[in-house]
């Protein structure tokens, strides 16, 4: 019986021991599918610094412009709760975006919000 188990013993411990290249996890941190999660921080303008004039409410929808990212992607709000995100204030989050997101290689993990092509806000990237 003890012979039987040797050969399922010995796969068991088989197994490449090397962990995987440290650009191969950067690389899944940096880049994000169309309608995948993303977690951020939110920076959203003041009234009097040329923000919005009402919260954020309900099915919000913007323009975002990520660093190293040529043109926008259009990306909604997932926060979970139903309260307003008020001008003036910074939030964690999750954007959901219509289009891929890829971050570029050099750290940068920032981003401007547009709505009726003024910037509302910024943030960054969560790692």
């Amino acid at each position: 019986m003890a012979l039987a188990l040797l050969p399922v013993l010995a796969l068991a411990g088989c197994g490449d021991p090397r962990p995987a290249p440290a650009d191969a996890t950067a690389a899944q941190e940096l880049d994000f599918r169309a309608k995948h999660p993303i977690p951020v921080r939110l920076d959203l303008r003041s009234s009097a610094d040329g923000g919005r004039q009402v919260p954020i409410a309900g099915a919000w929808r913007g323009r975002f412009a990520f660093d190293g990212a040529d043109g926008q992607v259009q990306c909604g709000l997932h926060y979970g709760e139903e309260r307003a995100l008020e001008p003036g204030t910074s939030h964690e989050l999750r954007l959901l975006c219509n289009a891929a997101v890829a971050l570029p290689d050099d750290g940068r993990r920032g981003f401007r919000v547009f709505e009726d092509g003024r910037e509302i806000g910024s943030g960054v990237v969560l790692p």
